[in-house]
């Protein structure tokens, strides 16, 4: 009876996996069977070369080598569509929550370093848009009107002193800078 065993049955042999009595019968045809000896000592001497190499590693290598990273996976057109909508979700939810701003400021006027600006009293202002229901009157202040000194010569003024006057049978008064030699520099009129 030649009946000869697979690879698959041979290495089974080999690691001891079978019960006793066919590990008795792979044996005793192993003796008569030249081809299954061959194949038997073939795969021997591949496990003998596996286990020394084996043991030739140390135990981080082997870690190291079983935890390696694969390359990532492509993420799939379904959590491509889940994150967009997502982050359109959000988008749309800041849009709504954000507060929105309300105008600038208006730029403040350049004031000469003569110049004292002259303040008028408070404004009324809504502080709602009109028809807005609650919509209330409050003070607001109204910003300075600046009032620029017009210069009598073409010289600098470093130093100098105010003096308020009144403009001869007018009854207007002005604001005069006078320098430090008492010449009259710049002058403006006062409302």
């Amino acid at each position: 009876m030649n009946e000869c065993w697979d690879e698959g049955g041979l290495r089974a042999y080999l690691d001891r996996e079978l019960p006793p009595e066919e590990m008795a019968r792979i044996a005793v045809h192993l003796g008569g069977c030249a081809d299954c000896h061959a194949q038997y000592n073939a795969l021997a001497g591949r496990a003998a070369r596996v286990a020394a190499l084996m043991e030739t590693l140390s135990v981080g290598q082997v870690v190291r080598q079983v935890t390696a990273p694969s390359a990532p996976a492509a993420p799939s057109p379904r959590r491509w569509r889940a994150a967009l909508l997502a982050l359109a979700a959000t988008a749309a939810l800041a849009f709504i929550l954000v507060p929105k701003h309300a105008e600038p400021p208006a730029p403040k006027p350049v004031v000469a370093p003569h110049a004292q600006p002259s303040v008028a009293g408070p404004q009324l202002a809504l502080a709602a848009p009109p028809g807005a229901k609650g919509a209330k009157l409050t003070k607001r202040p109204k910003p300075p009107e600046v009032q620029y000194y017009l210069a009598l010569d073409d010289e600098p003024i470093d130093t100098g002193v105010v003096m308020r006057v009144a403009l001869d049978g007018t009854g207007v008064q002005a604001d005069v800078i006078f320098d430090a030699e008492g010449r009259p520099r710049a002058i403006r009129t006062v409302k």
